[in-house]
């Protein structure tokens, strides 16, 4: 299980209100923070179209999918395009929202559809937010939080 330490610390600090903006402190208010500890190691235990059947575990992690969703757009410096790919794909499934086909000469959004399309059939949701997560916290350790 990858260390959740820093996005924990930064939970509880939009939680207590002592950092960041209101959106992403009301974002953290909604996370039960041992119900999403419970609910990432039972994601990242599971396979990819498994599901968590505790109700509160799977509340708390859409609820840190969310928060993590925010949170990094308060990293130090820009993920690589790479990066943001992965976020875009595992977000989307996350939400559950398709990708329409893009036209052949729009290279970003190509990029963008072929790297969903890559983990679309593969991956629950739940599964793509507790990796989506885990990416946020890959990227948090490497790029760091701003104060």
């Amino acid at each position: 299980m990858a260390d959740l330490t820093t996005f924990v610390t930064a939970l509880e600090a939009a939680q207590n209100g002592a950092k960041y903006n209101p959106d992403i402190q009301a974002a953290a208010k909604k996370v039960n923070t041992d119900d999403f500890k419970k609910a990432y190691a039972a994601a990242e235990a599971m396979g990819a179209k498994d599901t968590i059947s505790d109700e509160a575990q799977s509340t708390a992690l859409v609820n840190a999918f969310e928060f993590a969703a925010l949170l990094v757009k308060e990293l130090e410096a820009a993920p690589t395009n790479d990066e943001k790919l992965d976020l875009y794909a595992h977000f989307k499934i996350g939400k559950r929202e398709e990708v329409p086909k893009p036209g052949m000469f729009d290279m970003v959004k190509k990029a963008m559809f072929n790297h969903w399309s890559k983990y679309k059939d593969e991956l629950d949701a739940q599964k793509a937010q507790a990796t989506y997560v885990k990416l946020v916290v890959g990227l948090i350790a490497k790029y760091g939080l701003r104060d």
